[in-house]
């Protein structure tokens, strides 16, 4: 990888791709787009402002920079916040989609790899019979984000079919990791024991949503790895689900995370955290994922845990 460029690189994924294709290939050339953009945040990355909604922003982005490879990150992920904003979070996420393929064509750049990041939330409400999920799993999305993702990866297989386009999908399960923005579940268990601790009350109470659902995760280190690999080696057209194949209580998640904490805690249901429509149960089969990529993952679930618990710590300790 010579010319790289990172879209929506001030998301959760971004920095930490870029870290790894700069540790993977010492002389790349790294540009990381986004809507806002910090400047100091990794020096050894080109950093861009970038309006995705308008197409000659896109356009000017891409014929600067001629990427070799792109990771098109760049999205809208909430799906809580998709219930409040339906109709912005699909047209953002598809129009931003269409302005970078667009741009790619009208340059004459169809040969450039575009690794496009899908979701488990395009498969949404899956039966039994059907887990751990597949790639040939049918859709039945159940929010909006994830409406969006199905059209970006129906897209992106639309482009690679009618213009013969280097594009590959990636439908990635759960990340998490340090950094990771408290509105995301694990993020928030961690910040809320952080906060009690930093308090000093010796003892308080986190409230949480619906505990009674399996999830897979992935910390997000190793999504990059997997990322970097996919874009070497995955098969243009085609679809990679990115998981760990494991199923994780998120009571169980809870725990854990409640065993590192140096005070006491107790848990609060709150209703306002439940989805309006949610799945109890989701994996992912990764068989396709590992007979690609020789990476092997470094960090296990716990050791993630800790490494989120202890991002809030040192940031309140710096607030």
């Amino acid at each position: 990888m010579k010319k790289v460029l990172i879209t929506g690189y001030n998301g959760f994924v971004g920095d930490y791709l870029a870290r790894e294709i700069l540790s993977k290939y010492p002389g790349a050339l790294v540009t990381g787009v986004d809507k806002s953009v910090d400047a100091n945040k990794n020096k050894d990355v080109t950093v861009e402002e970038c309006n995705f909604a308008d197409f000659a922003n896109v356009f000017e982005i891409v014929k600067k920079y001629s990427p070799e490879v792109i990771f098109h990150l760049a999205a809208e992920s909430s799906v809580a916040s998709s219930w409040h904003s339906p109709s912005f979070m699909i047209s953002n996420n598809v129009n931003s989609q269409i302005n970078l393929l667009e741009s790619l064509l009208k340059l004459n750049m169809t040969g450039a790899r575009v690794v496009v990041a899908g979701s488990s939330e395009e498969y949404g409400e899956v039966a039994p019979g059907m887990l751990p999920v597949n790639e040939q799993c049918h859709f039945r999305p159940l929010s909006a984000y994830a409406v969006s993702k199905v059209a970006q990866d129906m897209m992106a297989f639309q482009y690679f079919k009618s213009y013969n386009m280097n594009i590959l999908r990636v439908r990635c399960f759960n990340l998490c990791g340090p950094g990771q923005h408290s509105k995301y579940v694990l993020s928030s268990f961690a910040r809320q024991i952080a906060e009690i601790e930093a308090s000093g009350a010796g003892a308080g109470t986190i409230k949480v949503g619906n505990l009674d659902v399996i999830r897979d995760y992935t910390d997000v280190r190793d999504a990059a790895g997997y990322y970097i690999e996919l874009a070497e080696k995955g098969e243009a057209g085609e679809v990679y689900n990115l998981c760990s194949g494991n199923k994780f209580n998120m009571k169980d998640l809870l725990d854990i995370l409640i065993g590192h904490s140096k005070v006491k805690i107790e848990v609060e249901i709150d209703p306002l955290k439940f989805r309006p429509s949610d799945l109890k149960v989701i994996y992912g089969d990764n068989a396709r994922l590992l007979s690609l990529c020789g990476y092997s993952p470094r960090f296990d679930i716990g050791l993630t845990l800790r490494s989120m618990l202890d991002h809030w710590r040192e940031f309140l300790r710096r607030s």
